[in-house]
């Protein structure tokens, strides 16, 4: 298949990924939102509604950079790409899709296992474009660091709500304590995966979710019972919020490090 064809197709994918995600967040799937069934299974790690708003950001970067690949599909870089990223871009787009499906349809441990294979994808994206990154370019990077950062809190609180849905016991430990030790080890996974992927944008969805979790906890801990996990979350949105700035330096003020 030429790089134009390839290019059309991706964004096709994304239209359609796109009104499949209107329709689950209006409810015209199973007549149930996305929020509506987020909300069935309320957790400590679920950020405030206003974080969400997130993926207008990362649709828009998205749209973006589909329309200057299919505009510049002669340009080496944007071949390259097109031809390194579409079938893991095509597999993100079904994921996409059957996930909202399936969290639509309350079927959350299904759900979990389709939002998972999805960050997987993109870490597969990230590290590919990671391999011809050349100066001056950060659309792709942009698109695909903000998407995968946001999908890695988005997985945590997806299996989260699946673990609320089969009512486990946390193995006697509180909601409060099991919620800190997420918190950190999400904070530890998003430094090893910086240090693989080199994406300085990587930990910036992070840090919004987080700073999203901290208000949350704020609106719903009238008594102060869930102080440390307060903490922890203003403490981890400032250290992700450093990590990526350091990347950024380490990358020579550049997204991805050129290759």
């Amino acid at each position: 298949m030429k790089e134009k064809s390839k290019a059309l197709l991706n964004a096709l994918l994304l239209v359609l990924t796109l009104v499949v995600n209107f329709l689950g967040a209006s409810g015209l799937i199973n007549g149930l939102s996305q929020k509506a069934v987020s909300d069935m299974y309320p957790t400590l790690l679920t950020p405030a509604a206003f974080a969400f708003s997130i993926w207008g950001v990362i649709y828009t970067l998205l749209i973006a950079f589909l329309i200057v690949m299919i505009v510049k599909t002669n340009d080496d870089y944007y071949k390259q790409v097109i031809n390194e990223i579409s079938l893991l871009f095509w597999l993100t787009c079904v994921f996409n899709m059957v996930w909202i499906v399936c969290f639509s349809y309350n079927l959350i441990g299904l759900s979990s296992l389709f939002i998972f294979l999805l960050f997987v994808m993109l870490l597969f994206i990230v590290l590919r474009l990671g391999k011809i990154q050349t100066a001056k370019r950060w659309l792709v990077p942009a698109a695909f660091g903000m998407y995968s950062g946001w999908l890695f809190i988005a997985t945590v609180v997806n299996i989260t709500a699946w673990l609320v849905q089969l009512q486990w016991n946390g193995f006697g430990l509180s909601h409060a304590l099991w919620a800190v030790i997420m918190l950190i080890v999400a904070i530890v996974l998003t430094m090893l995966f910086v240090m693989k992927l080199k994406n300085a944008l990587f930990p910036v969805p992070i840090a919004w979710a987080f700073w999203g979790i901290y208000k949350n906890v704020l609106a719903i801990d009238a008594s102060g019972a869930y102080k440390e996990l307060s903490i922890v979350a203003v403490v981890g949105t400032a250290l992700l919020v450093l990590l990526a700035l350091f990347q950024l330096y380490r990358n020579k003020f550049s997204i991805l490090p050129t290759v």
